[in-house]
């Protein structure tokens, strides 16, 4: 072969697929998807109903979801399943595969197992997710397109080129999910010779698409969600991807029974050659995509499946094989989210409900042997608490936990293999407690921020005193006040009234750095700059370029103190900064260390994952009370691949303090009084709760209830009453004593010329 010869078949393995001019007119529109729809809806109203779940980012088109499942009307909480036909433009085969399987679904709607799905399942299909990007295929405008249409330039006309595939408009929507959406593409960065086709968008969760999606999740918590791709260059087709083993050695922590769920799905699926079936693998890349975030928010199996071959749009007839036979693949699913089924080798699934006093509760379900602590707490349904959490047969710990209740561990659950195993969880409420609080120095009230565990995680105290609604339990407190020192240790809540004073001494500086005179008092190791794109306030230290960057693979780059600091012999003393962080979840410490002699470091404090808003962080140095010290500021890499490194570490406002902070707990402390009104207890209720208050003074008191129209409901007080505490309980009725519908409503009580306003729940 001449030289000419190799070097053009070369270019041609490199060069994207660029597809015929025409789309074949075997593909559907969007108007040609939502009259189908629409037909649908009409022959069966009482299994199939169309909801419009957003809108497109550009042109702001309707997005359509077709629900088909028995009483349609209502929210079940039974298993839900989502099928995703179309994220990317060009990639029309899974739009049809998902019009395909409605259509199955409704026109053998009495048969099995199609009636167990639909009386066991809740299913869900999205035809396309991308409507615009749809369009502008269809439309033959250009057919390889794959992004949504955002104006990226903002000059008001759409830009994009079918020739060279340099679409300068448009995001990448599975590119813009915010798990990992740093590591995507932006905008004027390519890959390659596919020009802008990657783009992650302006921010992640930035397109309305994605937004009416995430919407749609939050409420339906799915179990198990198909999206559908075809593969342009042909490498990745006929293979199904679930979340993941990055780059091969981060994998998640339910891969092996997400592996065999996946191989199961693919086994069904013939390859268009006949040569075997679909393979499934785990996902290797990091890049803000659909079955990630699905899986990371809601514990979802999610696939993304490469239908067809590197033919993308293929005539006809291979379209309606491909579709057939990727529709074997679905069937397998569906058949294996049912309670029982003969078709499949196992229905393994946990699921319960969680409750109090016969109340549904929305509460975390963790499944200790796979959880991780980047989840997103896996929850109950609010309105039901039912959950459902598809695992491998076997023994587990299980754990409910909600706030303003006692955790309930479940040891060595058993999962059956052939059914779903059911449990009921019944938590226990921790009792009700009312927090007095003052912070002061020596006798003056001080405006102090307080966090107390999970109870208040972020609460100011203006005037230097607090009244609150909490629940007994030991709780870790922190309190702080700029120019005093701060308190970290714990707090012991019992039921009723708690009243907790705390002194805060004016602290002495020891050491400060806010860079913004630069970093001369630092010896530096590694790429660390001062900038002010990234602070809290003014300047900041960042160890990756602007707090833009990414840190290099197996890195160890620090920033030492080059002056000594001397620890005071008495007094508590703290180190507090300012800290945005992220890095890899358990793998890429940051680290503050210690050393006497400048050579042999202790860690104090560490610190990884996603912690990407600056936040204080307080870290004692008691421990080298009369000592000399230097202190260092580390991060550590340990990635196998570049992918695996993450924005890294910026500091800003460092400060050593020196002072005293102690905790008053004198009964006798005189307390200012004040009105309050109390959370009600139970929430949600039924019918019954009780609704209390405290009042400071005597005088005219009104406790009335409203609706969320703002509609009067119940009258409960209006009368002169005498400073002190009172509860009174409402049945669920209004003034005409007739028992009122499930729904949010409003109590509101009036004293002493001030209104105080909190909402309820009653659930039947």
């Amino acid at each position: 072969m001449k030289l000419a010869q190799k070097i053009i078949l070369t270019l041609l393995l490199f060069l994207p697929v660029f597809i015929a001019a025409e789309l074949p007119s075997c593909y559907y529109t969007y108007d040609q998807i939502y009259t189908l729809l629409q037909n649908h809806q009409q022959a069966h109203p009482d299994i199939a109903k169309i909801y419009t779940i957003g809108h497109s980012q550009q042109d702001n088109i309707p997005i359509y979801a077709i629900r088909i499942s028995d009483n349609v009307e209502t929210d079940e909480s039974e298993p839900a399943l989502l099928f995703v036909g179309q994220v990317h433009a060009e990639e029309v085969l899974g739009v049809q595969t998902t019009m395909a399987n409605i259509a199955e679904i409704l026109t053998y709607r009495y048969q099995q197992p199609y009636s167990q799905w639909i009386s066991q399942l809740d299913l869900w299909f999205i035809p396309t997710l991308n409507p615009e990007g749809h369009n502008v295929v269809t439309a033959n405008l250009d057919v390889s397109y794959r992004k949504n249409k955002r104006d990226n330039n903002n000059n008001g006309i759409f830009d994009f080129n079918p020739v060279t595939g340099g679409d300068i408009d448009g995001v990448d929507i599975n590119r813009n999910f915010a798990f990992n959406w740093v590591h995507g593409d932006t905008l004027y960065c390519p890959v390659g010779d596919e020009q802008y086709d990657y783009y992650r968008g302006p921010a992640s969760m930035s397109e309305s698409e994605i937004i009416g999606f995430q919407q749609l999740c939050e409420q339906y918590k799915f179990i198990y969600a198909v999206c559908w791709h075809s593969s342009r260059r042909g490498g990745l087709s006929e293979k199904a991807y679930y979340p993941f083993n990055w780059k091969n050695v981060r994998p998640s922590p339910d891969l092996n029974f997400t592996a065999s769920i996946a191989t199961g799905f693919a086994s069904q699926i013939l390859k268009q050659d006949g040569t075997g079936t679909y393979q499934a693998y785990p996902n290797l890349s990091r890049q803000g995509a659909f079955h990630d975030w699905l899986y990371q928010q809601y514990g979802t199996i999610a696939f993304i499946v490469e239908c067809g071959t590197r033919d993308l749009q293929p005539d006809s007839t291979v379209m309606v094989g491909t579709v057939q036979r990727c529709s074997n693949g679905v069937r397998w699913l569906l058949n294996r989210a049912l309670m029982f089924s003969t078709n499949v080798s196992s229905s393994s699934m946990l699921t319960g409900t969680v409750s109090s006093g016969g109340v549904p509760l929305e509460a975390e379900i963790i499944i200790q042997q796979h959880s991780a602590p980047w989840f997103r707490p896996r929850t109950s349904f609010a309105s039901s608490g039912k959950f459902y959490r598809p695992l491998a047969s076997g023994s587990y710990t299980v754990i409910a936990r909600k706030k303003g209740y006692y955790d309930k561990v479940i040891n060595n659950q058993t999962v059956n293999n052939g059914s779903w195993t059911n449990i009921q969880i019944n938590l226990e409420p921790k009792p009700a407690a009312t927090l007095r609080i003052g912070v002061r120095c020596d006798a003056e009230p001080i405006s102090a921020r307080v966090i107390i565990g999970d109870v208040f995680p972020d609460t100011l105290f203006v005037n230097g005193f607090a009244n609150l609604n909490t629940y007994a339990g030991e709780y870790p407190i922190q309190i702080y006040a700029e120019g005093y020192t701060p308190y970290l240790g714990t707090i012991n809540l019992i039921e009723g009234h708690n009243h907790k004073e705390y002194n805060l001494s004016t602290s002495t500086t020891i050491f400060t750095e806010d860079w913004e005179n630069g970093s001369s008092a630092w010896e530096i190791n590694g790429p660390w700059k001062v900038q002010n794109q990234l602070a809290a306030s003014g300047y900041a230290i960042t160890d990756s370029i602007g707090g833009n960057g990414f840190y290099d693979m197996n890195c160890d780059v620090w920033i030492k103190t080059i002056q000594s600091i001397q620890i005071p012999a008495t007094n508590n003393t703290w180190l507090i900064f300012d800290s945005h962080l992220y890095t890899e979840w358990n793998y890429d410490p940051c680290r503050v260390e210690v050393s006497t002699d400048g050579t042999n470091w202790q860690e104090i404090w560490t610190k990884s994952g996603q912690w990407d808003t600056f936040r204080e962080e307080f870290v004692s140095l008691n421990a080298f009370a009369g000592q000399s010290i230097f202190l260092r500021f580390r991060l550590t890499d340990s990635s196998t691949d570049v992918d695996l490194t993450d924005p890294g570490w910026t500091l800003d406002n460092i400060l050593i303090t020196s002072g005293t902070a102690t905790a008053n707990n004198d009964p006798n402390i005189p307390v200012t009084p004040l009105t309050l009104l109390y959370k009600n207890y139970p929430n949600p209720f039924n019918p019954e709760t009780t609704l209390s208050f405290t009042l400071a003074k005597s005088g005219r008191t009104i406790l009335k209830i409203y609706n969320q129209k703002g509609q009067l409901v119940k009258t409960l007080i209006d009368a002169d009453l005498p400073s002190g505490d009172y509860q009174y309980v409402w049945n669920g009725k209004d003034n005409k004593g007739i028992s009122v519908a499930s729904g949010v409503y409003l109590y509101s009580l009036i004293a002493e010329g001030e209104t105080h306003l909190r909402k309820m729940l009653l659930l039947k």
